[in-house]
């Protein structure tokens, strides 16, 4: 469990992870390192909290690891399916920052407590039939991809049989799929995934995610989340999910597939003033899509894209520095009324660059009203990337070899839709090769006059080597 993960990418997936056409070999990559550093990170917060809190270790926790060690022996796929929870990501990060006081201590009895519920769903899905007593210290009973159990108020302490929870006047069965039991004086509430699988026609991926509406990790993405839904709303999410990913299929096959790839939960958020549209993704919580309901397919299916993009890129830059960290210049980009530092400039290039061939696909297959609001999308979102590029290429100083690759792989893309980010008559080496050109548009050689050009940048791939999870 405790050995890192050797990782390889060639400089060809790797661009074409930055022109935002992920190749299965590329997102097999990410997938792989996501694993490597969540194992490294279990396996980090066992070793620091034994040593920095040894009491609460021990009264807490330590059953719960021992757990995690059988589980990984006797299943590790199984184990690292549950690893790879979205929101366990956010848990793992929460209770290292909290041990080693470099962060908030919300509640560390509890997040380490969680520990031991982590380890028994693991073992469970590891075909074991474990056996654990600990504290509860909130009432909540996390089963990351099982679901949850909310406690009768006032119980401290519950015992695991395998598939049963044993409480004092009753016992519960976590296999249960059926609906949810209403709350009563007393009651325990069980709380199973909502699951929707939205099947397609072959070749086309089926869609599968989790509707995560429970998970006490997921309130990490910039807005309020919604509570648990009603069958009503699932029925809602339902047939919104169905639209949006019958025109991805139809309209970008290939990032369809990609998006089913990466994306493994939504979370419903509350919707913004007047019923605005929000979305978000974390950094700590790899394949999960925050989002409040849509009910226009084409704006869902744009969200999809968007998000996923900032799930990839986020996977890329655990393995590798596209920035100088010790940058501090911020930049002003279009999408934005704050100034952004260079790092958080290139991860909004990279997902409004992916909604590029997009909305020119809206475009093609529309007529009237709706293609002239998605040619005016689609220069809105290219003024916006040349700009940010030009902002990046002038700042290649704070750019590692690898990001300053990056940036002129997302050159090449920009241009290919028409924008054009280079003075004229230069031409990166690499337009044109190894890409599929997407369908014309009627915006070819868009010229945007708000920030200079910078000057024409000669970048070699940088040399194939390993990405080590750091």
């Amino acid at each position: 469990m405790t050995e890192p993960m050797a990782l390889r990418m060639t400089a060809e997936d790797f661009g074409a992870l930055a022109r935002c056409r992920p190749v299965p070999s590329a997102l097999a990559v990410l997938h792989r390192a996501q694993t490597s550093q969540r194992l490294l990170l279990l396996t980090g917060l066992a070793d620091s909290a034994r040593r920095r809190v040894p009491d609460l270790w021990a009264h807490s926790a330590a059953a719960g690891w021992e757990l995690c060690l059988q589980a990984y022996e006797a299943n590790p796929r199984a184990f690292e399916k549950v690893l790879l929870h979205p929101h366990a990501g956010v848990w793992l990060g929460r209770c290292l920052r909290a041990v080693h006081g470099t962060g908030p201590d919300h509640d560390l009895a509890a997040d380490l407590a969680r520990l031991g519920t982590f380890g028994h769903a693991a073992a469970l899905r590891g075909g074991l039939r474990p056996r654990l007593a600990l504290p509860v210290p909130d009432g909540l009973l996390w089963l990351p991809t099982l679901g949850a159990v909310r406690l009768p108020e006032g119980t401290a302490t519950v015992r695991l049989d395998g598939w049963t929870l044993d409480l004092p006047d009753r016992e519960v069965d976590l296999r249960e799929n059926g609906p949810d039991r209403g709350y009563r004086a007393g009651a325990v509430r069980r709380f199973a995934p909502h699951r929707v699988v939205i099947p397609s026609a072959a070749p086309a991926p089926r869609l599968s995610v989790v509707v995560e509406d429970i998970d006490p990790y997921r309130d990490v993405h910039g807005f309020p989340v919604q509570p648990r839904q009603t069958p009503t709303q699932l029925a809602a999410w339902r047939t919104a999910l169905e639209q949006a990913w019958r025109l991805l299929n139809d309209l970008m096959p290939e990032r369809a597939a990609d998006c089913a790839a990466l994306w493994s939960a939504l979370v419903p958020l509350q919707p913004g003033p007047l019923g605005r549209g929000r979305s978000s993704s974390t950094r700590e919580a790899y394949g999960a899509v925050a989002v409040a309901p849509e009910r226009d397919p084409v704006r869902l299916a744009e969200t999809v894209l968007h998000e996923t993009s900032h799930i990839a890129l986020a996977a890329l830059t655990d393995l590798v520095d596209l920035t100088d960290p010790q940058d501090r210049t911020r930049h002003r980009v279009g999408w934005r009324p704050d100034p952004r530092p260079l790092a958080a400039a290139l991860t909004g290039t990279h997902a409004h660059l992916g909604l590029l061939e997009f909305w020119s696909r809206v475009y093609h297959e529309s007529d009237g009203v709706p293609a002239r609001a998605a040619e005016a999308r689609l220069r809105r979102y290219g003024r916006q990337v040349v700009m940010a590029l030009r902002v990046l290429r002038r700042n290649r100083a704070a750019l590692t070899s690898w990001g300053a690759y990056f940036v002129e792989c997302m050159t090449d893309e920009a241009e290919l839709h028409g924008f054009r980010v280079r003075p004229p008559g230069v031409i990166h080496p690499s337009v044109g090769s190894g890409v599929e050109r997407p369908p014309s548009v009627r915006v070819a050689h868009e010229e945007v006059e708000d920030i200079p050009p910078s000057g024409a940048a000669e970048v070699r791939p940088p040399p194939s080597g390993r990405l080590a999870v750091r």
